[in-house]
């Protein structure tokens, strides 16, 4: 099977943090947090909540196509996302919407959370960036025994491909990991999740490098 075509993969698997759409609150204005070569980390506060909302944006040296199969197979997700414990696809509708579940790898002693999430793909037919939203649907599956499920999940990735090679990507996310965890914990490992992941991202998308889908235009590309 084509890489690109594996369902969309937990992605915004994150430590202790579960996503709510950023988009869709007023909130503060953001501060940084962390800064490198081609990485920036924010956090800000998030109305109605004493957790952060996270933001990280990355230059990537990748096609748009390798990025996306990169975001869309779950068998590769444990590989380079932080702290993932594994993915698997529960439902496909198509390539542009899949369900997910996944297994977040908390560090002892707290106990292991499991997702239940849906994600939407689009790509804008102008600009060819993609934005693949994150929904949380904690009750599309069972709950398994020894985890806590998230009670709120959500965020999105946005894909902004720049002129010639390279992929701008911003990954935003908010949420409540569930159970009893301290606030400042939670929050210092949402910045290490995001930060962590996108930092392994450049190694893990060269795995990809030459997948096509049909589904996924790239910016120098006809219709």
């Amino acid at each position: 099977m084509d890489k690109s075509n594996r369902g969309l993969h937990v992605i915004c698997f994150v430590v202790m943090v579960a996503l709510a759409p950023a988009f869709l609150f007023a909130a503060s204005e953001w501060q940084l947090v962390h800064s490198s070569d081609r990485l920036t980390v924010e956090r800000r506060d998030y109305k109605g909540s004493d957790l952060d909302e996270i933001r990280g944006v990355l230059r990537l040296d990748a096609s748009l196509n390798a990025v996306m199969a990169l975001l869309k197979d779950a068998s590769f997700n444990e590989q380079w996302v932080y702290r993932s414990g594994g993915a698997r696809v529960l439902k496909e509708m198509g390539y542009p919407e899949a369900y997910v579940y996944g297994i977040v790898d908390a560090p002892f002693p707290m106990v292991d959370r499991d997702t239940v999430v849906r994600f939407d793909f689009e790509q804008d037919p102008v600009t060819r960036e993609v934005t693949i939203g994150i929904t949380n649907v904690p009750q599309f599956a069972p709950e398994a025994d020894g985890l806590v499920r998230v009670p709120d999940f959500g965020g999105f990735w946005h894909l902004r491909p720049l002129t010639g090679q390279g992929v701008m990507v911003t990954y935003q996310v908010y949420g409540d990991p569930g159970g009893w965890i301290p606030v400042w914990m939670a929050n210092r490992a949402a910045v290490l999740s995001v930060q962590n992941t996108l930092e392994n991202m450049q190694a893990a998308v060269v795995n990809y490098e030459g997948s096509r889908s049909r589904y996924v235009k790239e910016l120098d590309s006809a219709e």
